[in-house]
């Protein structure tokens, strides 16, 4: 009767988890439709003094690849923002009910990985701006070449702008470079965190069981329970991470949307012809 219980409650938890992920894709497909089309109607009737503000390579990063990023967070929101936080509460609960005397090891895990997270976090944000920045140099770079390649041609200037280009790529690759190796150290050090905990549970718990006043299959639910107190954690840590990357996206879409455009048609522009 409890198997079937379970197996129940895993075939709803895998019905809810479909349903989730078919709701956040929706939400950020169609968040990235509204917000692609209200910076197309913006641009359209941006004159040439706004559009050389920006310029036109990085109007194109900010309806293309900024609104990947803005789509892209808010389907994990979607999906974690709620799930991780009742992960590592709940397991949080279930750790105090099963033996408190050992929450010290899950406090000390948490303090960790929240280490991890703030060490890559401080890393990595400063540079999620400059990348944005250089990719709008990459796509200027390549947009003067294609407007410009007859008079390239002509002018026998192949080997300038190939140099020029491989430039503006190469600082792209190095921060990229970067920010992804910070963003790949995150996972293996907190692995090394939930080994850690597992370890030290079993160390200390081991004691416990030895004496009597701790039954091993308690000892095996209270490691279960901590991981899923990291795994709770850690997703909150990955959305933490990708957020400010999103918010300079977002701000960088912001800008276009709140910029005032200077020529205005008027009105009532038809009866005023005639």
């Amino acid at each position: 009767r409890i198997g079937a219980l379970m197996l129940d409650i895993a075939a709803v938890g895998m019905a809810l988890n479909i349903a989730v992920s078919y709701i956040a894709s929706r939400t950020g497909a169609r968040i990235g439709r509204d917000l692609r089309n209200q910076l197309f109607a913006r641009v359209v009737g941006f004159s040439e003094a706004e559009i050389g503000s920006f310029s036109a390579a990085s109007l194109i990063t900010r309806g293309t690849n900024d609104v990947q990023l803005v789509q892209n967070v808010s389907i994990m929101l979607v999906r974690m923002v709620m799930y991780a936080p009742i992960m590592a509460v709940g397991g949080i609960i279930m750790v105090m009910v099963t033996n408190a005397s050992m929450g010290w090891v899950i406090v000390a895990a948490i303090v960790a990985v929240l280490c991890v997270i703030g060490v890559v976090f401080r890393l990595a944000n400063p540079k999620f701006k400059v990348m944005q920045k250089l990719i709008d140099r990459v796509n200027l770079v390549a947009r003067d070449m294609m407007d410009g390649l007859p008079v390239i041609r002509a002018f026998d200037r192949e080997a300038y702008e190939e140099q020029r280009f491989d430039e503006a790529s190469a600082r792209l690759m190095r921060t990229q470079l970067f920010t992804n190796r910070a963003m790949a150290f995150m996972m293996p050090s907190m692995m090394l965190v939930m080994n850690l905990t597992s370890v030290a549970i079993v160390w200390f718990g081991a004691g416990a069981v030895g004496g009597g006043t701790l039954q091993t299959g308690d000892l095996i639910a209270f490691i279960t329970y901590a991981m899923v107190i990291i795994m709770g954690c850690l997703m909150m840590g990955m959305i933490s991470i990708m957020l400010p990357r999103a918010d300079v996206a977002a701000q960088r879409i912001r800008e276009v949307l709140a910029c005032e455009i200077a020529v205005r048609d008027p009105k009532d522009a038809a009866a005023e012809g005639t």
